[in-house]
């Protein structure tokens, strides 16, 4: 991946997937091997697609906004910083979540996806008593 400003539109595209419950909108910017590990989660390439449709299933009103991105001048590495704001469809909860990402890069397409957010306070969280 080169540069911020293609990253940035590639981060868009996977904010998008998330906002349709689509994940053909951003799986070519995925590799076959590529997996997303967020709190809780592990989703290898081959799963995301359904982890998308039962995240769209649950919840609703998604707006992410990208507040921070560095992009390393290889290439190979990134580090975002977005607001991730949804809305839990069984009860109306809502929450923003600062979320930090850092992603790894394979051969231009992602290969390792790490999130880093607090759980306590995001209506994801299904531990939480609404």
């Amino acid at each position: 991946m080169s540069g911020e400003d293609e990253l940035r539109i590639m981060l868009e595209r996977q904010a998008r997937a998330w906002k349709t419950g689509d994940f053909s909108l951003a799986a070519a910017d995925w590799h076959p091997d590529g997996v997303l590990t967020a709190p809780g989660n592990r989703v290898p390439f081959g799963q995301l697609a359904e982890a998308i449709r039962r995240f769209q299933e649950d919840y609703g009103d998604l707006e992410v906004t990208i507040t921070n991105v560095l992009a390393a001048a290889d290439g190979r590495k990134a580090a975002l910083e977005w607001l991730w704001a949804v809305t839990r469809k069984s009860d109306g909860a809502r929450s923003v979540t600062e979320d930090a990402i850092v992603i790894d890069f394979e051969d231009g397409r992602i290969f390792a996806w790490r999130e880093y957010f607090d759980t306590a306070t995001a209506v994801e969280n299904h531990h939480r008593d609404a």
